[in-house]
């Protein structure tokens, strides 16, 4: 986006922007997951290794803090019975997914603060304007209004810059 007022020139990366309104809005959300569960009519499937569902077997209370309720299925398999309603739709079962992967590889280290922290940056990516997504001028006002309501405006979760001013 480009935008100006009597100071100067501002360019804005549309998908960073989004992404910074999202990733609080998430991580809000993630502080009280469990009172946002819902539970699924047709539970989501994960399939694992031997070693990888051993790992997942005896994290399931960490998921459940993040408001995802997992339970064994025989062998390597695993049922996801409820996940948060605001997940972004269409994505729940990736960002599980991705939630299974961070736990496997950071097993040791990870807790649940930063869980939460990274679940919130998955969802605010897959849930944030695309590259080259048009925008309105009505939607184009909106996200800059909603930019600037940001606790930390400049930066996205993962630490590009949103807006470069020029004088």
């Amino acid at each position: 986006l480009i935008a100006q007022n009597e100071t100067g020139l501002y360019l804005i990366d549309q998908h960073a922007a989004h992404e910074r309104i999202n990733y609080e809005y998430f991580y809000e959300r993630f502080g009280n997951p469990a009172e946002a569960s819902q539970e699924l009519l047709v539970p989501i499937t994960l399939e694992f290794t031997p070693s990888e569902a051993t790992v997942i077997a005896d994290k399931l209370a960490l998921f459940e803090q993040a408001g995802v309720y997992m339970e064994a299925f025989g062998g390597n398999t695993f049922l996801v019975r409820a996940h948060p309603h605001w997940f972004p739709a269409g994505e729940e079962k990736a960002i599980v997914e991705e939630m299974c992967e961070l736990i496997i590889s950071d097993r040791k280290s990870l807790d649940i603060a930063k869980l939460r922290e990274k679940a919130a940056i998955m969802c605010s990516c897959k849930a944030s304007i695309k590259a080259n997504q048009s925008l309105s001028i009505l939607e184009m006002e909106t996200l800059i209004d909603r930019l600037a309501g940001c606790r930390n405006p400049y930066t996205c979760p993962h630490g590009r810059p949103i807006v470069v001013s020029f004088t």
